[in-house]
């Protein structure tokens, strides 16, 4: 018998005597040059592996990571933390939320880094992460730092490290002069031993306040910009520049964020914020995109949504509106092509800027539909659209692609059946390229007892399953997070444990965890006639086998069904081919007979896998 169908996607219907195929950490891949039929027409290729290329220093959940505007650096949040990286990957502090976690947010303008938590919305004026990494302890006033990896430490540095407040400021130095020794820090706190970033004060001035107006009367270094957290004797904690009023960055006086009354005293500017509840309309923000220089962000369990003064992280309080064309509420925003989609929990809808005044953005007709999305983070950008898990008032869980203004099925009945009266609701998705494949990956986290991942190749539109193999042999949710493209390599976030790895054709372990790949082949009947199987030979990629280790011998595993997929063999190995012995033929003989048969090989040596087609020897039986 020729090639049998052995290679294709994951499809296992709703019934396995339909379709029991399994396609688990491969991928397909179609050569356009050959046609239907030929051998290799269609191939299996191995899912990328991870490999380490950072570790976050508190080593939690990866809950966002974004390559920022010109390439040089990418933001990521980890637990409450807020980290920037260079092409080194030496992950410098920058900030500190509110909350540890959950999926965030992130965007940027060139200017500002503008992230959302739901509850919170925060800021960092995108400069040099920065001045100088060392380890100290806090008692009172007072930090002791005992060890300077690098940098000179300054007056008028911004300090993060696990457990320090937010807006700690070092004004004064002690027997440290730019290292070793103590300094006087503005917020009164006890903190343990712990790694320490600094960051220089973008400005430092002499001011006052009274109500929310700051007067500046010098300006020791630096500008003042709107959206700086200021600090100083005095000053509330918190309180953050939102005007300009007769200064723009020097002596005059400015707007803040709090009613207080301090008198003139050395006040530091620091680069990250927390917005106030006072910016805009509302308190935090579900989601957040960027057009035409506005942050665009949504209210969590409500219709509105607002956006920031024009590249600014503030908002007017009247800059907002109401995704109001049906009653159900806003989930989640994308930006697409320039227009804003509004994604409600059964409807969608469409807007647009009109340059109005105070706010922006109105609705385009004739753009509203009947289907909303079950999962805030399912979307995720791929090809010149996005996808989304989605959910109407007759149901939820089909997998969508906005097509125009209007969403179209991608999601196949086999993926279908694996979400169907599941929990949805915390869906998270990314996409990632590589070597011409996008793949939109969407991650199901409270599906079975591990989670469950699915992935669709936009270029074949095929769907696989990309799974982790744990310590128990066990397969779980992939362990990405997030995705983000930076320094020429795609970048993956874990989901628990602070890892940023590299995703990549040629790794073939998940991080030095081996990967269990899965093909099950489509059943082999012939109206339920007896046959009998002589012989079985697959065509892999030969002579992969590495020099020595796990793989130097690589193997396959076969297993058959011979009732259409209920019940198994026994594995059966034979070898995949050992380095340079490209003639190997991996096959297996005497395999029985069977009315409904069904082949399933895996593989879980760390070698380039590549099935590219099969072949059968059988013959009929007599009934």
């Amino acid at each position: 018998m020729p090639d049998f169908g052995f290679v294709g996607a994951a499809y296992e219907a709703p019934s396995i005597y339909q379709d029991a195929q399994e396609c688990i950490n491969f991928y397909p891949e179609i050569d356009p040059t050959k046609p239907q039929g030929d051998r290799g027409v269609m191939a299996l290729y191995p899912t990328p592996g991870l490999e380490t290329v950072a570790i976050l220093p508190n080593q939690e959940e990866v809950r966002g990571i974004r390559t920022l505007s010109g390439g040089t650096q990418v933001v990521t949040v980890c637990g409450d933390f807020v980290y920037v990286m260079e092409s080194d990957y030496t992950p410098k502090m920058v900030g500190q939320l509110n909350t540890s976690s959950g999926l965030v947010g992130i965007v940027d303008n060139g200017i500002n880094v503008y992230i959302v938590d739901d509850t919170y919305r925060y800021c960092w004026f995108i400069s040099n992460p920065s001045a100088a990494t060392f380890t100290g302890s806090i008692s009172g006033t007072t930090l002791t730092v005992t060890t300077v990896f690098n940098g000179t430490i300054a007056v008028g540095q911004a300090i993060f490290g696990q457990n320090i407040q937010q807006n700690t400021v070092i004004t004064a130095l002690g027997t440290g002069t730019g290292g070793v020794g103590t300094y006087t820090v503005s917020n009164s706190q006890t903190v343990a031993s712990t790694a320490i970033n600094s960051v220089s004060a973008p400005a430092i001035v002499t001011a006052a306040i009274s109500g929310t107006t700051m007067t500046v009367s010098s300006v020791t270094s630096g500008t003042l910009k709107i959206g700086q957290t200021i600090e100083g004797s005095g000053v509330t904690n918190g309180t953050i520049i939102t005007a300009f009023g007769s200064g723009s960055g020097g002596v005059g006086t400015y707007t803040v964020s709090a009613s207080q009354t301090v008198s003139s005293t050395t006040i530091y500017a620091i680069n990250w914020s927390v917005l106030p509840a006072n910016d805009g309309a509302f308190e935090g923000g579900g989601t957040v995109d960027i057009t035409d220089n506005y942050f665009v962000y949504n209210k969590p369990n409500s219709q509105l949504w607002a956006a920031s003064d024009l590249l600014s992280p503030i908002t007017d309080p009247l800059s907002f509106a109401s995704k109001d064309g049906s009653p159900d509420d806003l989930v989640s925003i994308i930006v697409d092509r320039r227009e804003v989609y509004l994604l409600g929990e059964m409807s969608s809808e469409v807007w647009i800027n009109a340059g109005s005044v105070p706010f922006p953005f109105t609705r385009i007709p004739g753009t509203s539909t009947q289907q909303g999305i079950a999962a805030q983070y399912s979307m995720s950008r791929m090809g010149n659209s996005f996808a989304y898990v989605s959910k109407n008032n007759r149901g939820e869980a089909m997998i969508v692609r906005m097509n125009g203004y209007f969403p179209e099925r991608i999601s196949t009945h086999a993926v279908e059946t694996t979400l169907v009266n599941q929990n949805v609701s915390n869906a998270i998705a990314w996409t990632y390229q590589l070597e011409g494949h996008e793949v939109y990956v969407v991650t199901f986290p409270s599906i079975g007892d591990n989670g469950l991942t699915w992935a669709f190749d936009n270029t074949t539109r095929l769907w696989h399953k990309w799974l982790y193999r744990n310590n128990q042999n066990e397969y779980e949710r992939h362990r990405g997070n997030c995705c983000a493209f930076f320094n020429q390599q795609v970048l993956v976030g874990d989901y628990e444990n602070g890892k940023i790895y590299q995703l990549g054709r040629n790794f073939y372990t998940d991080d030095g965890q081996p990967i269990r790949r899965i093909r099950r082949a489509p059943h082999i009947t012939t109206d339920l006639q007896r046959q009998y199987f002589h012989e079985l030979q697959i065509q892999f990629q030969p002579g992969v086998g590495l020099s020595t280790g796990q793989g130097d011998d690589p193997q396959a595993m076969l297993r058959w069904s011979n009732d259409g997929g209920s019940t198994w063999s026994n594995e059966y190995w034979t070898t995949i081919g050992k380095q340079g012995k490209y003639l190997n033929r991996a096959i297996w003989r005497r395999l029985g007979f069977s009315r409904d048969k069904v082949f399933e090989v895996s593989i879980s040596d760390p070698v380039k896998a590549v099935i590219i087609s099969a072949n059968l020897k059988a013959e009929a039986g007599e009934n």
